[in-house]
């Protein structure tokens, strides 16, 4: 009974540990280029999206996210060269080891 308990809690302080968040964030497409993962790959046309303003003080990295790219086909409406879009941010910190790594990831982009 005392190592179920044991391993529950320890459950429990790993799970308390990550952290996530939700929330939109305004970007502004910076350059619009062609990117191929693999040779032979396709070619993906990818706007470069950089954060305008800064992240909303809940989110758990609220300073080193400034942006990303993003393909275009992702965006809803077409963009352009310095227009603005707006995208929900979610950011995940996994529990365990690399508590410090935060992960930001970009969907539901459409064109402000």
């Amino acid at each position: 009974m005392r190592k179920i308990a044991a391993a529950l809690l320890g459950c429990l302080v790993l799970a308390g540990c990550a952290s996530d968040w939700q929330g939109e964030v305004r970007l502004k497409v910076t350059k619009i280029y062609d990117q191929q993962t693999l040779p032979g790959d396709p070619v993906e046309k990818t706007a470069s999206l950089h954060l305008v303003g800064s992240m909303p003080k809940d989110a758990p990295d609220n300073v080193n996210f400034s942006g990303t790219g993003v393909e275009l086909k992702e965006i809803e409406g077409e963009v352009k060269v310095g227009d603005e879009v707006i995208c929900t941010a979610k950011q995940h910190q996994p529990a365990g080891i690399q508590t410090n790594m935060i992960e930001t990831e970009l969907s539901g982009c459409k064109k402000a």
